[in-house]
């Protein structure tokens, strides 16, 4: 299996695993109570099979390219691709939607500032450079 195979199948385990933890216990009350009136009966899930598949693809190309030489800089990395992703979700729904409260805005940006970091180390661990190696552009994995 590739290196790059395997980051994306981490960062989207990780994905899948914390964003379920997130929505079913804890921000999906917060979402319901400010956003309710929002919601569809059901989810689109193309849209979502979509954002879940490709998330972690631009993830990993954005931050583990070339692949950092430790995982805080890879953490780094990532929680800066997700600052940029949900704070431009975010960050334009409170410049154009009456019913999205600044609030709602902020703790969604740190969840995904944090989701980011965590999907980047996870699939940086997969196929971490050794110690001492030698992760030059030809060298690369």
């Amino acid at each position: 299996m590739s290196a790059g195979l395997k980051r994306w199948l981490a960062a989207l385990a990780t994905l899948l695993v914390i964003d379920a933890l997130w929505l079913g216990l804890v921000a999906a009350p917060l979402y319901r109570q400010e956003l309710g009136a929002l919601f569809l009966p059901q989810p689109r899930w193309l849209a979502a099979a979509i954002w879940y598949l490709g998330y972690p693809l631009a993830l990993v190309l954005l931050a583990l390219r070339p692949p950092p030489p430790t995982a805080v800089l890879a953490a780094g990395r990532g929680a800066l691709v997700g600052a940029v992703a949900y704070g431009t979700y975010d960050l334009t729904n409170l410049a154009t939607l009456s019913a999205w409260p600044a609030w709602l805005a902020a703790l969604d940006i740190a969840f995904g500032v944090t989701l980011s970091a965590s999907m980047a180390t996870a699939a940086w661990w997969t196929s971490r450079p050794e110690a001492g190696a030698d992760v030059s552009p030809a060298r690369r994995p």
